[in-house]
């Protein structure tokens, strides 16, 4: 039993120390400045670790410039409170250590201080420093500057006092004290109320505003809508007494297009005695009375009244058709004659389609395939039997000739399509956790629960 439990603790030992090692190696300390990218020249450096190292000497407070290539998956802030734990910047027992990193490949930045001195320096403080100093010069490209800005503001603003001192200087003294929260108090309160009538004249002032603005925007959408009705107005009027010479002119057009039209359908029915014009023929034999009913329609409005637009657009839009019937006719013929030609050239090459394909090479295509070639042999069929008709339509018989010609081509690329296949792929993600421990009684550190500021330029 003993022996059980003397390997039971020390397994337990083990298990602790491997889980408290902390998951980010932070690097070994070069001294007050550490520049592990090479921004810093020698001069530089020593300028700086002077100005460090002074500062120690007369208040205590540990203060270490920090230039890294990239933070290792960490935000700035982590970054900064990493080193300062794991470097244990500050004194023991005083936890006074000030952390100034820059991470020039992620254009960022942390300026972060640990407890003890957390109540001399808040984040609003440090905020206001790096805002001052460092981010002007950064953005310049100035980086030694504002480093070393940052640096002098940091120690103007913490002061020059021995450790000792300033500990008595935080000793607050009573009775002052608590005259000192009164009256914060009650500036506190005046400022409230003096914000609250602000705000409830702002309010007032911004209301009076929004009903003026909106006014004159109402007014001006009123005046808007008031011009443009009347200009459409005018306009309206304008084209209905127009209206009048061109539905009349429209007329007498078509009455002198009537023998030319007879003319057109006559060589039509001369060239192609097999193609099927009757509609053609229907609507010029219908014109005179349509342009009879459009005399007539166009008596019943009055040019002068806007009622009437509405039927005036109608007789005028009919007398346009009737106007535009010789040009109409006229491309339904060309279309005719295109689809004729068509029709023979298709018909001579799928005369010698087989309608067959052997070669599939995806075997569950196969029906889709002859599916597709089934189609297109009872299209071409159709239209082989129409065309041997006395009457036919040739603009039909194309359109069945090149649905079957589309249905070939369709098998063709359906037959040639390759096999589908699957591919995988894996992919092993690993994940780790990362967490630091605090300083111990070496060395300063609790940069955790310090303060600062961070930021990216």
């Amino acid at each position: 039993m003993a022996k059980q439990f003397t390997m039971l603790m020390l397994l337990l030992a083990f298990s602790v120390g491997v889980f408290a090692q902390p998951a980010t190696s932070f690097p070994a300390t070069k001294g007050v400045v550490s520049d592990y990218a090479r921004k810093l020249d020698q001069g530089q450096i020593k300028e700086l670790s002077g100005l460090l190292k002074d500062y120690e000497r007369q208040t205590s407070i540990e203060f270490v410039v920090v230039v890294v290539n990239n933070l290792a998956g960490l935000s700035a802030r982590n970054y900064a409170m990493g080193i300062g734990d794991s470097w244990r910047v500050g004194k023991a027992g005083s936890d006074n250590g000030i952390v100034l990193l820059w991470a020039p490949n992620e254009r960022a930045y942390a300026l972060r201080v640990a407890e003890g001195l957390s109540p001399d320096l808040s984040d609003s403080d440090a905020a206001q420093i790096t805002r001052q100093n460092l981010l002007p010069n950064f953005k310049r490209g100035d980086y030694y500057a504002g480093l070393k800005e940052t640096v002098l503001a940091t120690m103007e603003h913490l002061g020059y006092q021995a450790w000792g001192a300033r500990l008595e200087a935080r000793q607050p003294d009573t009775e002052q004290s608590t005259i000192d929260r009164k009256r914060r108090a009650e500036q506190a309160l005046q400022a409230e109320v003096q914000r609250r009538e602000a705000q409830v004249r702002q309010a007032q002032s911004d209301t009076r505003t929004g009903l003026a603005f909106f006014t004159l925007l109402a007014l001006g959408a009123l005046l808007t809508v008031v011009i443009h009705r009347s200009r459409r107005r005018a306009a309206r009027l304008a084209e209905m007494a127009q209206a009048v010479t061109t539905i009349a002119d429209n007329l007498s057009a078509a009455e002198k297009n009537a023998p030319e039209i007879q003319r057109t359908l006559d060589e039509c029915a001369r060239e192609m005695p097999e193609q099927d014009i009757s509609k053609l023929r229907e609507s010029l034999s219908g014109q005179p009375e349509r342009i009879l009913k459009i005399k007539a329609d166009a008596q019943c409005f009055d040019p002068e009244k806007l009622e009437s637009y509405d039927e005036m657009v109608r007789v005028r839009t009919n007398s346009k058709t009737e106007c535009n019937l010789l040009e109409s006719t006229k491309e339904s013929i060309a279309r005719i004659k295109e689809a004729k030609a068509q029709s023979q050239s298709l018909m001579e090459q799928l005369s010698r389609e087989r309608f067959e394909i052997t070669d599939v090479r995806e075997s569950s295509r196969t029906d889709e395939v002859n599916r597709l070639l089934l189609q297109s042999r009872q299209d071409y069929e159709q239209a082989r039997h129409g065309s041997s008709m006395s009457v036919v339509d040739w603009l039909i018989i194309n359109r069945l000739l090149s649905n079957s010609q589309s249905q070939i081509q369709q098998a063709v690329t359906c037959s040639q399509q390759a096999p589908c296949t699957s591919s995988f792929s894996s992919v092993d993600d690993s994940s780790s956790s990362s967490s630091w421990f605090g300083g111990s009684s070496s060395g300063g550190g609790s940069f955790s629960s310090g303060s600062g500021s961070e930021g990216s330029y």
